[in-house]
């Protein structure tokens, strides 16, 4: 699942290998076979790609992203890429340098994690997957992609689902909506990419704001699709477009069956999802239940969701697979009001990444959140300090809530002018002009 608001690149230190002819890639392993992804330079992975008469893999992500880490922590280094890893030309693309606003601008990106695959010869893009999938998933895409790639499509079905990924990529959502559903219809009885092409028409009718045929689909679709990340992103994305709805809207009452689907998806350990992605169903489950006015239940849900999360941050090999779910922790800790708890991971983690905003960042929402304003101040002062790129117009704005939570006015305002200030010297890319008008008109509010 795409995340909606995220961590920092916390991976330990990557052992570096040169490319004859090329810069410096960073690898994921350090066995035989192992992916090697060019850091941050877009023309040298497509002069690499365009040389190699190979399609361009594009992982556009960002420190934030919880979602983002989850793949780099737990699918990239996963062998069952392996096969993948001479067919491609990958690119790490950190959506929030400066130097790679224009490639983000020309792709697009409006939710991260998105996966691209690109012809380099046209640079148009082939698929752009919005969110995570497991690695197996993730070869299969690639497997499709690459059948593009090389003007074989598969079959009716399998031609209109890569259309339909295309359009995706392109951001035509009536026309991948189309697509997929042309997949649906021709598909053969145990089409075995069904379930993804469900996956693609339920989000496209999300981004589209077509919220109750979303809400519908995936309420009808969702307990036909097999086990997998499929059913999960299905789950999660009706369930948002549910909330999105009038509460009297005939498709709005379908809410409370998709959040109790959702529960016993996150609660079936058997699923085969990542446990980013089942941490996340639980998140959309809390909020639907709040949403229900059914306040017990989210609590009960956020309860049992901090447990994953716990049991899944102590099973973490390393310290930045367990910061993996430092953002999902704090959040299950303040829907179950127990903010506080999270304070000891957090520092955890900012002594683990001392260069990483993000620990204090979060660690200012949580002290907040308890009322704890002055030490909120002096996280979120931290975080600003070690931040880069777009993404310190949140802190900005998370700052100027502590300094009105505090009756001081004058600092918040200050605190706005600042972001705003900022917003001239950097490229804004994807919501963050939005952001901006927002805390513009924010600032004039304030006396």
């Amino acid at each position: 699942m795409a995340c909606a608001g995220r961590p920092q690149n916390q991976q330990k230190p990557q052992t570096q290998v040169n490319q004859p002819g090329s810069a410096t890639v960073k690898s994921f392993e350090k066995k035989a076979g192992f992916i090697r992804f060019v850091e941050n330079d877009y023309p040298l992975a497509l002069a690499s790609a365009r040389a190699r008469t190979l399609p361009l893999f594009i992982d556009a992500w960002a420190s934030w992203c919880h979602s983002c880490l989850s793949l780099r922590s737990f699918v990239f280094p996963d062998p069952a890429l392996r096969r993948t890893a001479d067919r491609f030309v990958w690119l790490s693309l950190d959506t929030e340098r400066e130097e790679n606003a224009p490639i983000v601008s020309k792709l697009g990106v409006r939710v991260l994690p998105t996966l691209y695959v690109v012809d380099p010869a046209s640079e148009v893009p082939i698929v752009a997957w919005s969110g995570s999938l497991t690695a197996s998933e993730l070869a299969d895409l690639l497997d499709d992609a690459e059948l593009a790639f090389r003007r074989g499509e598969g079959g009716a079905a399998s031609a209109a689902l890569l259309r339909g990924h295309r359009a995706s990529a392109d951001g035509k959502f009536g026309d991948a909506i189309a697509a997929y559903r042309e997949a649906l219809a021709v598909a053969p009885s145990g089409w075995p990419k069904r379930a993804q092409a469900v996956d693609g028409l339920v989000m496209r009718l999300a981004d589209d704001k077509q919220f109750a045929a979303c809400v519908v689909t995936g309420a009808d679709e969702a307990p036909k699709l097999p086990p997998g990340t499929a059913i999960a992103d299905v789950v999660r994305t009706a369930i948002g477009c549910a909330e999105e709805l009038a509460v009297g809207a005939s498709a709005r009452a379908r809410l409370a069956e998709l959040a109790g689907l959702g529960e016993r998806l996150a609660s079936d350990a058997t699923q085969p999802i990542l446990p980013d992605d089942r941490s996340d169903v639980f998140d959309y489950v809390v909020g639907a239940l709040q949403a229900l006015g059914r306040a017990p239940d989210a609590k009960r849900v956020a309860r049992a969701w901090a447990t994953f999360l716990e049991d899944q941050a102590a099973r973490a090999s390393t310290p930045a697979a367990r910061a993996v779910f430092d953002a999902h922790r704090l959040g299950a800790y303040e829907a179950i009001g127990e903010p506080e708890r999270a304070l000891p991971m957090l520092a955890q983690s900012e002594h683990d990444f001392p260069q990483d905003y993000n620990p204090p960042a979060r660690m200012a929402k949580a002290y907040f959140a308890m009322k704890h304003y002055d030490e909120a101040l002096s996280a979120i002062r931290r975080a600003i300090d070690r931040a880069y790129g777009p993404r310190k117009l949140q802190l900005w704005s998370l700052e100027a809530d502590v300094y009105e939570a505090k009756g001081d006015q004058a600092s918040a305002k200050g605190a706005l002018q600042a972001a705003l200030d900022f917003a001239r010297t950097v490229p804004l890319t994807a919501k963050y002009a939005a952001l901006r008008d927002s805390l513009a008109a924010r600032r004039a509010k304030i006396r």
